[in-house]
């Protein structure tokens, strides 16, 4: 369905206005677009839903400070990228230290100077750790040790997930940092060449 652009102006006024039904109207006309362009993305429908929703979510979220001389497609469109970029992003920065890749080498033969390299690169990841303030510690351990989601950390500690999502930023930095300062960086790319 193609709104006129008073149509358009009318819905956005509404949605300004945080009213929900709105929101119901502007989630039925263009969550499938919106899930279709992440998709495109993201190459995975389960982060294509996943992003999808979080569009939606950042929509109602920023409702009352939507410019109504704009088209809502086109600030979903910027919304889903920005999403979709943030996640890719995340899954970079996650798995570059990941358990998966260490268990990986391990069950398929490693020498013995790579079982010590591997060992001396998880020692520094546990000192990289360490070296993090303790509420950053804590958000960091929740999602990479116990496995929990950013937004199961969220409820759980009483923040907002975009809040965990720039705690793990940010923790992840530091252990990348951490690593290169204390010369392990390089430990990992010989330990994990493809």
């Amino acid at each position: 369905m193609q709104l006129s652009i008073i149509e358009e102006i009318e819905l956005l006024e509404r949605l300004k206005g945080q009213d929900a039904g709105a929101f119901s109207e502007v989630y039925k006309m263009y969550v499938r677009k919106i899930y279709a362009y992440t998709l495109g993305i993201l190459k995975s429908p389960a982060l294509a839903e996943d992003v999808t929703q979080d569009t939606f979510v950042k929509l109602w979220e920023q409702s009352a400070s939507i410019h109504t001389d704009r088209s809502v497609q086109a600030f979903l469109y910027a919304i889903a990228r920005n999403q979709s970029l943030n996640m890719i992003r995340r899954a970079a920065r996650e798995t570059w230290i990941s358990d998966d890749i260490s268990a990986y080498i391990h069950h398929n033969g490693e020498s013995g100077l790579q079982y010590t390299e591997r060992k001396q690169t998880n020692e520094f990841i546990l000192m990289a750790i360490d070296q993090l303030p303790p509420k950053r510690r804590q958000i960091y351990e929740l999602c990479r040790n116990s496995g929990y989601s950013y937004k199961q950390v969220a409820e759980q500690l009483g923040i907002k997930e975009s809040t965990v999502n720039s705690q793990m930023v940010k923790a992840v930095k530091s252990i990348r940092e951490y690593m290169i300062r204390n010369g392990a960086l390089s430990l990992i790319f010989l330990l994990y060449r493809p």
